[in-house]
């Protein structure tokens, strides 16, 4: 503030670091090139749009195009006239910002280029595990699924006789202290994406206020987490996957909850961790054969599909989100899973903006079965990929029964 009381804009901008603003608005920023990205807190955003620091002192997101500076950010944010928005920061309001975190700061710390053992890193990952299914943060995923989306998991933990759903729970650094203390290194932690360092030279959790499932290879070593955001204030991602680490890598993950079906079962092929709890505690409460799969999204590479094509024989179904993803989702997986691979596949359409999830949540478990025993052949896919040449159809004929 100038001397005669009246506010210096540029002295604002000056000791407000849009990159410090961003970050304690509650955005989850990870270092990538030159700028940080993260999800736009401007609107629904899945897939950090929002790139911070780029162009010096600017954030754009490349999702709904909103661009500009520290006070423009802030007046988005809050909905403020550019005056209310320099007065916000000028006065820290709400922002959760002390004068050290206005001091300059150093650029964010890179990752740690230490080589965690694939046998260490299942250790740290067990014992994270461990941690998140504590019967106190066990039973709040199992009620949060429950009161949030109408999914009951126990049968499922009962028939599989282990957890499948865990929770980190809210603190900054529970998860952190309670792994080194159990003799696990700064530098594992970081490298295995448990924890991340912050500005101030201090570890917090990766992983924060997220009901967690566990990602294990084809032998049932676990290899990461995904974590689903359950808290209503955070503007964090809702879904979180790790990043690549020793033993994970997004490109070649598939969740499922069975790894080698007895007997042999149809392969459910969904998008999110919850679309595979959903449909295999339908599958357990009508006793249909199937075991469900998920990529963690939409994309699939043939590493994926070829790990979908050795679970089972027996037909996979299609069952993706209801929208403009899921369809083109399906197509991606029509091409690697029947086209290139042979192996039989039925589509089943879910309603618009609907997934398993809600669909089974809505309808009951034996919507399950009505959903698959009405899926179609995948001739609409093939039409989209008929440009890219013929591909030999699987011998097979079909019939989408159960």
């Amino acid at each position: 503030m100038t001397a005669t009381g009246t506010i210096d804009v540029a002295d604002v901008r000056a000791r407000h670091r849009i990159e410090d603003v961003v970050a304690a608005s509650g955005v989850e920023l990870r270092p990538t090139g030159k700028s940080l990205l993260g999800c736009c807190p401007l609107h629904e955003d899945h897939t950090a749009s929002l790139s911070v620091g780029g162009i010096p002192d600017r954030f754009h997101c490349f999702g709904c195009g909103a661009s500009g500076d520290v006070i423009e950010y802030v007046a988005r944010l809050r909905n403020l006239t550019f005056r209310d928005a320099v007065a916000y920061l000028e006065n820290d309001h709400d922002l959760g910002m002390s004068s050290a975190r206005r001091a300059p700061a150093s650029p964010l710390p890179q990752p740690p280029t230490i080589d965690v053992v694939p046998e260490r890193a299942w250790e740290i990952n067990e014992l994270a595990w461990q941690r998140w299914t504590r019967p106190v943060n066990h039973e709040f995923a199992l009620s949060w699924l429950r009161n949030h989306r109408g999914l009951d998991v126990a049968p499922v933990e009962a028939a599989l006789e282990s957890h499948v759903v865990g929770h980190t729970g809210a603190e900054w650094a529970t998860t952190t202290r309670h792994l080194s203390r159990a003799g696990v290194s700064d530098d594992e932690l970081l490298a295995l994406d448990l924890s991340q360092r912050t500005r101030r030279d201090t570890l917090i959790d990766t992983l924060r206020g997220r009901l967690v499932v566990p990602v294990r290879d084809s032998e049932g070593h676990l290899t990461g987490f995904i974590g689903r955001q359950t808290l209503e204030t955070s503007r964090g991602p809702r879904y979180r996957n790790p990043t690549r680490t020793a033993v994970f890598d997004k490109s070649t993950m598939l969740f499922t909850l069975v790894s080698h079906p007895s007997p042999p079962a149809h392969a459910v092929v969904v998008e999110g961790p919850l679309d595979v709890l959903a449909v295999a505690a339908a599958g357990v409460s009508t006793s249909l054969p199937v075991v469900a799969v998920s990529t963690g999204g939409t994309s699939v590479s043939r590493d994926q599909a070829r790990q979908v094509s050795a679970l089972s024989s027996q037909r996979a179904y299609l069952a993706l989100d209801g929208d403009a993803a899921g369809r083109d989702g399906a197509t991606r997986w029509v091409d690697l899973l029947y086209r290139q691979l042979h192996h039989p596949i039925a589509v089943a359409d879910l309603p618009a903006g609907r997934d398993p999830a809600d669909w089974i949540a809505e309808h009951g478990p034996s919507a399950l079965r009505s959903l698959l025993t009405q899926a179609r052949h995948p001739a609409y896919e093939l039409a989209q990929l008929a440009p890219r040449g013929p591909a030999a159809a699987p011998a097979t004929a079909f019939t989408p029964h159960l």
